[in-house]
């Protein structure tokens, strides 16, 4: 749940974002007529080209969904964290679960492709995957966390009434050990598999495929940040995001940014355990 203001700043970012790429993926068309010799998605590892006109549709679908869905509410002062904050987490990682599957079964069912070997999970090379997941988690840890830093240092100027994100304020706030174990769940498990099968197999993926890696990991990583429903963390998550979609490009397994944002989530939840002492 977010407040007026900011819901506003939110949903009118995922406006213009929304008919950006929609003008984008015209603009690249055009190019590609005019271009044809050049293979504008077909860099790096992550397979683009199986994704074809419904998934477009499918994409531009799930934006409308998201946008008609973003609801502003005034947060309430009660106590953060108790059952109402329960059965929400819970409802909230169902709805993640659900989505994921059925995007899954679609890709499957519908589309006849086969997700392990869209997503490059046929075949893991573990030895080289464990390289790049420790080179990209020294430099996530340090880059986003430094960009949240200075967001924050910069909000305060701009915005002081900014309230930090809502799951991490109930976090902070809760005293029950059952809704500090969903929030880890949550957190390190359920977003790891649901956002990064959304987002860097799918969204990523399909603006790939009619448009080049660049522009897919910009404005995948901007929907991924907005939807998340916190101006003041808009930027890093948008750094982080670009980070995921860098490390699904060399390695072209959708298995390396799942286990950086665990772990990413993993080190946010520790330092926030270890801030309440």
């Amino acid at each position: 749940m977010v407040d007026a203001s900011t819901f506003a700043v939110l949903h009118d970012l995922a406006i213009f974002v929304s008919i950006a790429t929609a003008l984008s993926l015209l603009a690249y068309r055009v190019m590609r007529h005019l271009r044809p010799e050049i293979s504008w998605n077909q860099e790096g590892q992550v397979l683009s080209r199986p994704y074809g006109a419904p998934d477009l549709l499918v994409l531009a679908g799930l934006g409308l969904f998201f946008i008609f869905a973003m609801q502003p509410q005034e947060t309430s002062g009660g106590a953060s964290g108790g059952a109402a904050s329960d059965s929400s987490l819970i409802i909230s990682m169902a709805f993640n679960l659900i989505m994921c599957v059925g995007l899954l079964l679609y890709l499957f069912q519908v589309r006849g492709l086969n997700p392990a070997e869209l997503f490059g999970l046929e075949h893991l090379p573990w030895r080289s995957l464990g390289r790049v997941v420790a080179v990209f988690t020294v430099l996530i840890l340090i880059s986003v966390n430094l960009l949240s830093a200075l967001s924050v240092s910069w909000l305060q100027d701009v915005w002081p009434e900014a309230q930090p994100q809502e799951m991490v304020k109930a976090f902070q706030e809760s005293s029950g050990i059952g809704f500090k174990v969903l929030v880890i769940i949550a957190a390190v498990v359920i977003a790891p598999l649901a956002e990064e099968t959304m987002f860097r197999g799918f969204v990523y993926g399909v603006l790939k495929r009619y448009t080049d890696a660049p522009f897919a990991a910009l404005s995948s990583s901007l929907m991924f940040a907005i939807i998340h429903m916190h101006v003041g963390s808009m930027l890093p998550l948008f750094m982080l995001a670009v980070l995921f979609c860098l490390a699904y490009e060399i390695t072209g397994c959708l298995l390396v940014p799942m286990i950086l944002h665990a772990i990413f989530n993993a080190v946010s939840i520790i330092a926030m355990l270890f801030g309440e002492r």
